[in-house]
């Protein structure tokens, strides 16, 4: 049962009697309508084209190797959180998990992460949108399209949980159509067999041929591929409106990571296996662009750029829907002043959904689109690694506890190989980029925010005894 009244069109946060998660969210979505949102907020297409794209351009065939390592520390990661959100099947995601395991402090640095860039992607991905829809639409300007986008989006997710599910899910069709086909033109126009993809080579622009890559650039691989497969661990903001979630969560994030990663690894290896010439296909100002250009004719690739635009909004709902329960979970567990937490963790008794966060979250996206689009892709650009980490010993910890021993909790297979292996990988990464200046601004700025977050918790949660940090009771379902 609930423990809030409802006495209006909101639910408002009653802290003498609020004792468990509150049963306001809609349950309404199955395993597969969780997996559309969590794939929609990846939007695996914009990925390839996007970051795929950048990687091909530095790193040439280098692109095979580090995606697909890549993939692999994705799989692993997602075990980590597939275990995490059984044991917690709690709305808010990352930082749902790490609080609950590590503490209110890691939990602070955490919901910090999140709270920056969760609406910093959202403007870079609505800054990129004029990019692909001037192809039909000839003089859109980005900043105009971008605050329109921006707009529509958070509209849309503000209705129903079903509803978005089926939005995004007609939007998801038509990207991944996009997908398949890149990868049929690839396939069916091969021109080098697969052995020629095993020693990394990146166009060397002094002498316009073909160089080996190092490991330093490997490793940097790598790390674009974690950030083009990222978002799976997405499925737990969703938890409180799954049906069954301690058993459903963890299935929706491991078919929503291996989905993203067989999406986009398997186009990308089609394309440099069918691509004529592989620096004149890393010598492109954009290589799938140019690929598609390539090998389908003008019409196609109209058709399917324009895709790209509507898997890019796709993106842009599902990660509003998103930072609209980090909000909600936060303010819910009165992780910030009263004056905050109260509206924004109302829940509309007709859509069910917490119209207020959500719409804050569009207000910040809309003020992150008047920042310069190279520091907001330094903002963005390391906080993926701290977080990563945070999941990864959170799921080493979590096991010292007997939170999970509820029935039904899904346990990952040769644990802890998963998080050690990941601690490592991350460990390896943050390594690398410390060795590269060109790094340093982006580990610069998420290590401020992270150093945000828990001088949040030291001036003003743990210097405020009387305020609950996270809510006490059972994070079984049966009392959401």
């Amino acid at each position: 049962m609930s423990p809030h009244t409802d006495t209006g069109d909101h639910a408002p946060l009653d802290t003498a009697t609020l004792t468990t998660h509150g049963a306001s969210l809609s349950r309404s979505l199955g395993l597969g309508g969780n997996v559309l949102i969590t794939l929609s907020g990846i939007s695996p297409a914009s990925s390839v084209f996007i970051l795929g794209g950048a990687a091909l351009a530095v790193y040439g065939t280098g692109v095979f190797w580090g995606f697909l390592l890549a993939g692999v520390i994705s799989i692993l990661v997602g075990f980590c959180y597939a275990e995490l959100g059984s044991r917690h099947p709690i709305a808010g995601g990352d930082y749902t998990l790490v609080s609950r395991v590590l503490g209110p402090a890691a939990g602070s640095a955490v919901f910090f992460i999140s709270l920056v860039s969760l609406p910093l992607i959202i403007a870079i991905f609505a800054l990129g949108v004029a990019d692909y829809l001037g192809v039909a639409i000839a003089g859109l300007d980005p900043l105009w399209t971008a605050l329109i986008v921006i707009v529509l989006t958070t509209i849309t997710a503000c209705f129903n949980i079903r509803t978005n599910a089926w939005v995004t899910g007609v939007f998801l069709f038509i990207e991944m159509a996009a997908l398949a086909l890149l990868a049929l033109l690839g396939f069916i126009h091969v021109e080098r067999p697969i052995t020629a993809l095993l020693q990394p080579e990146f166009l060397d622009t002094a002498t316009g041929g073909l160089a080996p890559l190092g490991i330093a650039g490997l490793v940097l691989a790598v790390t674009q591929g974690i950030f083009s497969y990222n978002g799976y661990g997405g499925a737990i903001y969703f938890a409180e409106e799954t049906r069954n979630a301690r058993r459903t969560i963890a299935r929706a994030v491991l078919w929503s990571a291996l989905i993203t990663v067989i999406a986009e690894l398997v186009p990308l290896t089609a394309i440099l296996l069918g691509a004529s010439s592989l620096p004149e296909l890393f010598g492109a100002a954009l290589p799938v662009e140019h690929f598609l250009a390539e090998r389908s004719g003008p019409v196609i690739t109209i058709f399917v750029l324009v895709a790209i635009a509507f898997a890019i909004i796709n993106a842009i709902i599902a990660i509003a829907l998103q930072s609209g329960r980090l909000l909600f979970a936060a303010a819910r567990d009165q992780a910030m002043p009263a004056a905050l937490a109260r509206p924004l963790s109302r829940i509309s008794t007709r859509t069910r959904m917490p119209i207020t966060a959500t719409l804050t979250v569009g207000v910040i996206s809309l003020a992150a689109c008047f920042v310069p689009l190279d520091v907001l892709l330094n903002a963005t650009g390391s906080t993926l690694a701290f977080s990563y980490g945070f999941i990864a010993v959170a799921a080493l910890v979590a096991r010292r506890t007997r939170s999970g021993d509820a029935p039904g909790t899904y346990r990952m297979p040769a644990w802890p190989v998963a998080p050690v292996v990941a601690i490592l990988a991350i460990a390896t990464i943050f390594v690398i980029g410390i060795l590269d200046p060109a790094q340093w601004l982006s580990l610069g700025i998420a290590a401020s925010i992270v150093a945000a977050g828990f001088l949040y918790y030291l001036v003003y949660l743990r210097t405020n005894p009387a305020t609950a940090h996270l809510l006490s009771g059972t994070d079984d379902e049966e009392t959401l």
